[in-house]
């Protein structure tokens, strides 16, 4: 079951890499957009000029758009993360789980920061990080379903949870056997 999980967070990482590209580009063409429209409106015989790049436009709209994408992919990991520490018993999981909980916690507060002023944090100024994270993701979800598939099999060998996580990998066990 929790292969699956991983399986699932595979998929997601990948697909939400790419949401971040699309919702990045959105973003920056909408931020272009206004400040074409409002520099072109500008009369240079105005004594107040009417043109700012950070006035209330449609990247707001996509930015509180694409964070609320965001949210639902930081929630799937999330969960991934939790369940991985719940169900595979082995050292590394643990590792990789308390890892992806930590990284997942700190983009979902700079997610929230992002939501709450969507003026002041645009999607297109995070979207580096957030493509770094689903790298990371995919990384972490890759080792889990290694992890899982090992840690499963082994199960169906006998062996308990306590002797899988104190068991050393077999190519230690090849060096200590020569």
């Amino acid at each position: 079951m929790n292969r699956a999980f991983y399986i699932v967070g595979i998929v997601f990482s990948v697909v939400f890499m790419f949401i971040t590209a699309y919702y990045a580009e959105e973003t920056q063409s909408a931020r272009w957009a206004d400040w074409d429209y409002n520099y072109s409106s500008y009369d240079p015989y105005d004594s107040y000029p009417s043109y700012s790049s950070y006035s209330y436009d449609s990247s707001n709209d996509v930015t509180v758009e694409a964070g609320l994408w965001s949210l639902f992919f930081f929630l799937a990991f999330l969960a991934i993360d939790i369940l991985g520490l719940a169900k595979v018993k082995t050292k590394t999981m643990k590792v990789f789980g308390i890892l992806g909980l930590c990284f997942t916690g700190i983009f979902l507060l700079w997610d929230a920061v992002m939501l709450s002023g969507p003026g002041g944090v645009s999607f297109d100024e995070v979207a580096p990080a957030w493509i770094l994270y689903c790298f990371l993701m995919l990384a972490f979800t890759i080792v889990g379903l290694v992890q899982s598939v090992r840690y499963h099999k082994q199960l169906r060998q006998g062996m308990t949870p306590e002797n899988i996580t104190a068991a050393p990998t077999s190519g230690a066990r090849d060096l200590l056997d020569d």
